[in-house]
């Protein structure tokens, strides 16, 4: 993957969905004699993206490796289900949107930003939980305002004014959407001429230590947090953001999201390894688990999307 800044993150939806959604890079499966599939006529009542013995399962390409990070979700959801999971990550944010407004996704692990898209654009998606990223936590994270640490004269978020701000990606709730809303607040507007896209977190963050395309910028802590630990970025502040959502589709067949709700909610590390799925290191140190959420808790998310709309596109698509 290209360590590239870019001006705008070019949004090929259809190409990207056509790529993210025609050739599944891994397949996980059920052992046979764990259980067989159900059969078709049990079934009947609701519908799958491909069929009755495939989960389609799409993540959110917000770092690098994040398809073999989310591996074990799927290798989770393969157990809770008794079926076939193939998972498809797409090229962009937009390809995971359309892929759920399309039925074209079944289950998806993505970010309250992406959630409101994807209903805004038609899916009629249903919330499991929220993703926990630190033992006994609640589920949510940070969205971290970062400064290389040669901008001396950066002390507060009020001096990220008239200098180029590295976000995420146009689509990206810690890394646009967040950001922009307490900038707002802090009196700060990003010119079109100073707005830079990073394309993912870690990229993002590598940027703004870089310091080259710009001094200052944003990233999810788990991507801004090992950097600042080695005195290459410094946190001015940040802003505490909605958790990650896994979601399903309101129209698989009940008893299929009757499964996926009992064995996704409140779904700890211990749930998978006791299952004898291996933990990689990002999700050993960075998932500790599902917590139960319903639709309100994305008021948070909308109610950002009414204050930036005139600044940031995805919020009025």
């Amino acid at each position: 993957m290209q360590i590239t800044l870019k001006r705008g993150l070019a949004l090929t939806a259809g190409l990207a969905l056509a790529f993210g959604l025609a050739a599944c890079s891994s397949t996980t499966t059920k052992p046979a004699d764990a259980g067989a599939a159900t059969p078709a006529s049990e079934e009947a009542a609701g519908t799958f993206a491909k069929d009755e013995n495939t989960i389609v399962f799409a993540t959110l390409p917000d770092h690098e490796g994040a398809e073999q990070d989310a591996q074990p979700i799927a290798d989770w959801i393969a157990e809770i289900t008794g079926k076939t999971v193939e998972f498809l990550p797409a090229t962009d944010y937009t390809a995971v949107v359309q892929g759920l407004a399309s039925g074209q996704v079944d289950v998806a692990q993505i970010s309250s930003f992406t959630y409101y898209q994807a209903q805004n654009a038609g899916a009629d998606i249903e919330p499991i939980g929220a993703q926990i990223t630190a033992d006994g936590a609640e589920p949510g994270y940070f969205s971290v305002a970062i400064k290389n640490p040669a901008a001396t004269e950066v002390k507060i978020l009020e001096d990220f004014a008239d200098r180029p701000v590295c976000f995420v990606n146009p689509t990206s709730t810690s890394g646009r959407a967040i950001p922009t809303s307490e900038l707002l607040k802090a009196g700060v507007t990003v010119s079109e001429e100073n707005t830079m896209y990073g394309e993912e977190h870690d990229l993002n963050a590598a940027k703004v230590a870089e310091g080259t395309d710009c001094q200052v910028g944003f990233a999810q802590d788990t991507d801004a947090d090992p950097l600042i630990e080695q005195g290459k970025l410094e946190e001015i502040e940040r802003f505490q953001v909605p958790g990650a959502p896994i979601v399903l589709q309101a129209a698989l067949p009940q008893d299929v999201k009757d499964a996926l709700f009992e064995g996704l909610q409140d779904t700890t590390q211990a749930s998978l390894t006791d299952a004898g799925i291996e933990l990689n290191d990002f999700l050993k140190e960075n998932f500790f688990g599902f917590g139960a959420v319903d639709d309100s808790y994305f008021d948070t998310i909308r109610g950002v999307c009414d204050q930036i709309a005139d600044l940031v596109e995805a919020c009025r698509a």
